[in-house]
């Protein structure tokens, strides 16, 4: 379950995936000005989410540096206070100060991922019922990031901010920790169903043939890369709060594991998130938004039921998930709504 990780290791996964992140957020950047699309609020989000990743990973590459992170705990004896399975030195304090500031910036950075998903698809779809649903699940995921942040931040209460919070004597004060982790990380693979789910009945009731449904629906169903990790990661909590209650738990080992996996969630979905945009750009380099205008067909005017792309009505492998892509009407011809 761990992954038996060294100083070297976290550093090179705290710099190669913010990086990867970060260069799919470019991407994503400059297909929208290369098709000369507007950029809209799910863009903004998301570069806001490839910073907050970077701070995730410059946390990672201080706390290797620092020897708190990718390192080991010492085995205790039988005769360790508080029943405690590891000798507690310096390194395993600074790794739980490490914990506490980075599971903060990660309430931040998954609900803004997650915020920035649904504002995606609410510049795709349309449709009053689509809309209420997703300004549910924006409130939705809003409230979790926030309730799950204030659990974080205020664990042990003000004590939380004292270099000292951590010592034993502290500890009556604090709750659960592992509770909260817990339950962050399973209600954070909920959401991740949830919206990996969501838009598939809505390009199912879109008036496309069977292999553009399934084509659209793979395209939005790359998202399930990041609910895979984010499974595993659960998998890693659940197992370090409920899987290793007697014997030896190697604290630091553990910290490092789940911090990776957390990181690693947050970049993939970064990724994943920004495909879809990038797509138009490996499919047609060449071409800029302008130049490419569609015929137009009067068939396209039969206003289909359920909810529709805000894109023009017919598809043409998936490269109209942009807004560049739209239909020329003849000026004497009223656009259906």
């Amino acid at each position: 379950m761990l992954l038996n990780l060294n100083p070297h290791s976290v550093i090179a996964v705290g710099v190669l995936l913010p990086t990867l992140a970060s260069v799919a957020v470019g991407l994503r950047f400059f297909t929208r000005r290369r098709l000369r699309v507007a950029l809209r609020e799910d863009d903004w989000t998301l570069l806001i989410s490839a910073v907050l990743v970077w701070g995730l990973g410059i946390t990672n590459i201080a706390g290797a540096t620092l020897g708190a992170l990718g390192a080991h705990s010492v085995r205790a004896g039988p005769d360790a206070p508080h029943q405690n399975t590891i000798l507690r030195g310096p390194e395993d304090e600074l790794a739980e100060q490490i914990v506490l500031g980075y599971s903060i910036v990660e309430k931040i950075t998954f609900g803004v991922i997650k915020i920035s998903v649904l504002l995606a698809y609410r510049r795709i779809f349309r449709g009053g019922p689509f809309n209420i649903a997703s300004l549910c699940m924006i409130v939705t995921c809003t409230l979790l990031a926030l309730s799950f942040l204030i659990t974080s931040a205020f664990q042990c209460h003000v004590r939380n901010w004292s270099l000292k919070y951590l010592d034993w004597s502290h500890r009556k004060h604090c709750i659960q920790a592992e509770i909260s982790w817990s339950g962050y990380a399973i209600s954070d693979v909920v959401t991740d169903f949830i919206l990996l789910l969501f838009p598939v009945p809505l390009v199912w009731k879109l008036q496309l043939t069977l292999s553009k449904k399934i084509s659209v629906m793979v395209v939005f169903l790359l998202g399930s890369l990041s609910t895979a990790v984010g499974i595993t990661r659960m998998a890693v909590i659940l197992y370090f709060t409920y899987g290793t209650s007697n014997g030896y738990r190697d604290l630091l080992d553990t910290i490092s594991t789940a911090l990776i996996w957390s990181l690693v969630e947050a970049s993939v979905a970064i990724i994943a998130a920004c495909l879809p945009s990038i797509r138009p750009l490996v499919h047609r380099s060449s071409a800029s938004c302008g130049s490419q205008k569609q015929p137009f067909d009067s068939k396209q005017l039969s206003k289909p039921r359920g909810p529709q792309l805000l894109t023009h009505p017919t598809m043409h492998e998936f490269d109209e998930i942009d807004d560049c892509q739209r239909v020329t009407y003849p000026p004497n011809v009223k656009r259906c709504r």
